[in-house]
């Protein structure tokens, strides 16, 4: 049991991280290297930083509640099985979770290229 309670706190990191993102993604007011959804194309200028924050952000919020639900639904399934298959099962879950995070980036730059030229002018 001791097992299962650790890989369903693992398995909650990925949503967390997508919840931290959702929040704090937005007050990222200035360009630096340090924090925030940091790209060549979001670093153009002040207009691209302040776009890709705000849809990296409702991104990340949309991809929260799959990851969530994927947890909640199945690590309950695996409560009282070995060792081994929480292991295994939380791994898969964890693997799919991180798919939200390249979704997240593959369509934040894919909103950026739409919204903005090569030179961060707004199309």
């Amino acid at each position: 049991m001791g097992f299962w309670i650790f890989m369903f706190i693992i398995t909650l990191l990925i949503p967390a991280a997508l919840l931290l993102t959702w929040y704090l993604c937005p007050k990222f007011k200035t360009i630096h290297n340090a924090s925030g959804y940091r790209t060549k194309r979001s670093m153009k200028n002040q207009d691209t930083w302040d776009f890709a924050q705000k849809y990296c952000a409702r991104m990340s919020l949309y991809m929260f509640f799959p990851s969530l639900i994927l947890t909640i639904a199945i690590m309950p399934t695996v409560i009282n099985k070995s060792i081994d298959r929480i292991g295994w099962i939380g791994f898969g879950i964890t693997i799919i979770q991180m798919i939200s995070f390249v979704v997240i980036m593959i369509s934040t730059e894919k909103a950026l290229k739409n919204t903005f030229d090569e030179s961060g002018n707004r199309v």
